[in-house]
């Protein structure tokens, strides 16, 4: 097993037989990477490298089997950085039936050097190189970044000897890679290195079908087996060859960070169920790649807008937008400055329709040219498609909600009704057996003389009654306690984490709260029955104890508090 940090001062064994002899420039801290297959007489030198680092590759390569014993000279492409050594293996001793293992088209640019070697051609040896023990299968992958190069696949070890592929720039002094980290230094190399996106995919597609247990380029470092698969996936999708233009033109460099945004937005709404994925994801692009601070989006839907944002990971939620937004989702022109505000449209919708706006907060005002806004354009294309569907879905939600309130919840008072009374109380019972003892009060409250209200002074003041009793209740108690319309002139509260005396002080505060009511009725009163769990009863059981107890406040007179212990 190799380990990292390595002596790169002599060779090291990647796996048995197969053998790392680069070397280190003495003017920086790159490491340049050759490769020895130990085979008898027989042994493969794998991109031999610069002229610059050739003494320390031969120190290595003697060390491990003696140049008289390297039969073969593997030059994936015709750079000097490959190459340069040449001369130097010539002078060091290296067997006069050495060939030079490459494609014609690097044979046609390595043969001016005038060394005295001669070429064995992958393609003419149906691209395979028998062993002693193993043997080399190459792959070609022209124009990475010459018209010749190919990458060698020893099949033993599953090593494949990348060339140019996964090679990474920077000054890291380690030899393997142990993070997707490394691809900030694969994305560097292949940005400045490779002609297009297309031809790095097409190559990395070939290398799939391969059962690649690890990866050793030419520079950077080299990729174990488990960073393999998700770092050629990472490579498929990188934009490359005119990275370098943009350097010093900011709009070309903006374009490219778009294009790149928009390759990972349509991969993202392929990949993830949900928008907050979808929106999450697009929000660190704009910042990555326009600077926004922020990302808005907002959605004109029937009866309600929807705010998705950061704060809730734009999972949506109903909300009145601002005046800058309200006026765009109204149909005014786009709003440029430091927030920058585009229409958005259903895909289904008329067309001219504004439904949705989508929001770009910067540190400083923006105006953004024609360009940038058509590639912005197609970015909020892609987002459409997505935000449609969550629009649809929130709505729905938001009305399920709507629905789910007026079903347990009483039109009158608003107070919660008999339908939900169980399935809330269950709730209670439960968390009130893991106290001992039992900490869970009821209390039944009735309307005294509410028939002769009705009888008197007609329904619609009875309901005006009920419902400023409801509202004193709830004035009365603590917000976690629930308050419950039992019936007609009926109401419940349940109160949780009380003895018997702080339930009946609610209970008194309540009676004393509702009758100084201020209502069109001379006087209203309640009476209240209070009563405390046993431990484990049945909800039922304690309801009906708390009814006994107000029948005998009923009955002592009304306008008072009874205990049922």
């Amino acid at each position: 097993m190799v380990t990292d940090l390595l002596d790169t001062s002599g060779p090291i064994e990647l796996s048995p037989r197969v053998w790392w002899v680069g070397a280190r420039r003495a003017d920086n801290k790159v490491l340049y990477h050759s490769y020895l297959l130990e085979q008898g007489t027989q042994s493969v030198l794998i991109d031999p490298g610069s002229a610059l680092t050739s003494g320390d590759m031969i120190k290595k390569v003697n060390a491990v089997v003696g140049l008289d014993n390297v039969r073969w000279l593997v030059c994936s492409h015709a750079e000097p950085d490959v190459i340069g050594s040449l001369p130097a293996l010539i002078e060091s001793g290296l067997r006069r039936d050495a060939e030079v293992v490459t494609h014609a088209r690097n044979e046609a640019l390595i043969v001016h050097n005038g060394l005295p070697l001669a070429f064995w051609r992958i393609e003419d040896h149906d691209w395979r190189l028998e062993l002693e023990d193993c043997a080399l299968h190459f792959v070609f992958t022209p124009y990475l970044h010459s018209a010749g190069s190919f990458v060698s696949f020893e099949e033993a070890s599953g090593t494949l000897f990348s060339s140019d592929i996964l090679s990474g720039l920077d000054d890291d002094e380690s030899l393997l890679a142990h993070s997707l980290a490394y691809f900030d230094s694969v994305r560097a190399f292949h940005e400045q290195y490779t002609p297009s996106r297309e031809i790095l995919a097409h190559a990395v597609q070939k290398l799939r079908e391969l059962p690649v247990r690890r990866v050793a380029p030419r520079r950077g470092q080299v990729v174990p087996e488990p960073l393999v698969a998700p770092l050629f996936s990472m490579l498929e999708k990188l934009e490359c060859g005119i990275h370098l233009l943009a350097r010093d033109d900011p709009d070309l460099a903006f374009l490219l960070a778009a294009n790149q945004t928009l390759h990972d937005v349509v991969d993202t709404l392929v990949k993830e169920q949900h928008f907050s994925g979808i929106a999450t994801h697009l929000a660190g692009l704009a910042s990555h790649s326009l600077g926004a601070e922020y990302l808005e989006l907002w959605a004109a839907a029937d009866k309600v807008t929807l705010r998705f944002d950061r704060s809730d990971a734009y999972s949506g939620r109903a909300e009145e937008p601002p005046p800058d937004v309200a006026l765009v989702l109204a149909g005014a022109a786009p709003v440029q400055g430091r927030r920058l505000i585009l229409p958005l449209s259903s895909p289904h919708a008329r067309p001219g329709s504004v439904d949705y706006a989508i929001v770009l907060g910067f540190d400083e005002p923006r105006v953004l040219n024609e360009s940038t806004m058509a590639v912005i354009d197609q970015i909020i294309g892609l987002v459409e498609v997505g935000l449609e569907r969550e629009v649809l879905l929130r709505t729905a939600d938001l009305e399920r909600a709507t629905w789910h309130t007026r079903a347990i919840h009483d039109n009158l008072t608003g107070l919660y009704n008999r339908v939900s009374l169980e399935d809330l109380m269950q709730h209670q019972l439960k968390l009130d057996d893991t106290n001992s003892p039992s900490e869970l009060a009821v209390l039944m409250i009735d309307v005294d003389h509410f028939k002769g209200i009705n009888d008197t002074l007609g329904h619609l003041r009875g309901d005006q009654v009920l419902r400023a009793v409801a509202n004193s209740i709830t004035q009365s108690v603590r917000p976690e306690d629930l308050v419950f319309r039992f019936g007609g002139e009926e109401f419940l509260v349940v109160l949780a984490g009380v003895d018997v005396m702080v339930a009946t002080l609610a209970a008194d505060r309540i009676r004393t709260h509702v009758s100084e009511l201020a209502t069109a009725v001379p006087s209203v009163t309640v009476s209240i029955g209070v009563a405390l769990r046993h431990p484990h009863e049945d909800y039922e059981a304690l309801v009906a104890r708390a009814d006994d107890a107000l029948y005998r406040a009923k009955l002592k007179g009304r306008n008072r508090v009874e205990t049922m212990l």
